[in-house]
């Protein structure tokens, strides 16, 4: 006999997949140690006695079945095909119970949510097994473990079984990966507010975002935006944002040092100061950039601009406005009192530390162009050309 294909038929519901195939293991060892190798005539010798070999060896292997019956085929290729019922009480509906004391507080209505599906899935996983058929449940407590992993990146569950009184699934979700978020860093960005105005507020951004430590690296990688989206909440119901009409929002940098950006602009006024250092050949000198206006609409504002030139104690100031196209595109327009030179500009953020700016002054028909990366809340470096000049800028947000 060189090969025996075995085939599993189940009497009433059959168990789920995973115990299928171990079952199917159980009897094809069970098979091919009896009948593979052998004489064809010493097969046919054992033929008769095949079901009472495999009610005695199956029986004591995989519980809360009997073999109703066993057949084989014999030849070169044997096939056997092995009946089994069922005995005592089926396992019906199956409750799940998650714990999620495992989770910070903050994320359980995210979590449950992330869950439902997975808890279908496992609600499904014992329907039809044997009650008696204990060996089966630690095969179920992994399949369980598994999709609650696939369903929680960075998360793994402490499960059991329970089949009676009643059909129960226990999961107690906790972190998996030691790759973990131990800090957590607050920034501020704004176009309209003085950092030192901002820059207060840090501690009670800390403590909103205290929830994220702990949290699996890949699981905030994963969920980046449910997390941004709660933290935004959170900073609307912060009583500062409520009380001075202000918009705020979080952006996440996700590691095991996480950084809590936030861009908070004011609905109604702003404000912001910046020392400028300009290096290279033939650039301009050092300069105080103040600025100052309202909005009149949403994404229109009017604002006056002061320029201290500290070597000369000269200044210039200027009229203007802007109307914001979109979340990080703006366009504006400066009326330099002194001079009358009128100055068209725009300024395109690609990232929140990222922003490319072009000035057309309309007046003696000059263009600036700028690229701007921001380092930090208070330090940005431009580079900064003209035709035919180049230079760089350190730009101090105050």
């Amino acid at each position: 006999m060189q090969r025996v294909d075995v085939q599993v038929v189940f009497d009433g519901p059959p168990p789920h997949a995973v115990v299928r195939e171990r079952i199917q293991a159980s009897v094809s060892a069970v098979a091919e140690r009896l009948l593979l190798g052998r004489p064809l005539d010493a097969a046919l010798q054992l033929q008769p006695r095949l079901a009472e070999t495999f009610v005695g060896v199956l029986e004591r292997v995989i519980t809360g079945y009997t073999v109703a019956s066993a057949a084989a085929d014999i030849g070169a290729v044997t096939v056997v095909v092995v009946r089994l019922k069922p005995v005592g009480n089926l396992i019906g509906e199956t409750s799940v119970r998650v714990d999620l004391r495992g989770v910070p507080a903050r994320l359980h209505a995210l979590v449950t949510v992330l869950l439902q599906p997975a808890v279908e899935q496992i609600r499904l996983l014992p329907a039809g097994l044997p009650v008696a058929a204990d060996w089966a449940y630690p095969l179920l407590e992994e399949q369980t473990r598994g999709i609650i992993e696939r369903g929680l990146a960075g998360y793994t569950a402490a499960v059991a079984l329970h089949a009676a009184p009643a059909a129960v699934i226990e999961a107690a979700v906790r972190a998996r990966d030691t790759r973990l978020i131990r800090n957590v860093g607050v920034r501020f960005r704004s176009t309209t507010m003085p950092n030192l105005l901002l820059d207060q507020h840090a501690p009670a951004v800390a403590s909103l975002s205290a929830f994220l430590q702990g949290v699996p690296v890949a699981f905030a990688a994963e969920q980046t935006d449910a997390l941004e989206r709660l933290l935004t909440d959170d900073l609307r119901a912060y009583p500062p944002v409520r009380q001075y009409h202000m918009v705020a929002t979080a952006a996440l940098q996700v590691g095991e040092t996480t950084f809590v950006t936030v861009v908070a602009d004011s609905m109604t006024y702003h404000a912001n100061v910046e020392a400028q250092l300009n290096i290279g050949a033939g650039a301009p000198g050092p300069a105080v950039l103040m600025r100052a206006g309202r909005f009149v609409a949403p994404g229109v504002d009017a604002f006056l601009e002061l320029r201290l030139v500290p070597n000369t104690l000269s200044f210039e100031w200027d009229l203007g406005g802007s109307v914001a196209l979109g979340y990080s595109t703006v366009v504006g327009v400066n009326y330099t009192v002194p001079t009358s030179a009128v100055t068209v500009w725009t300024s395109i953020g690609l990232t929140p530390d990222l922003t490319v700016r072009g000035a057309w002054n309309a007046t003696d028909q000059s263009i600036e162009a700028a690229l701007r990366y921001r380092l930090n809340a208070f330090l940005a470096w431009e580079v900064v050309g003209v035709p035919g000049q180049l230079w760089v800028r350190l730009v101090s947000s105050l």
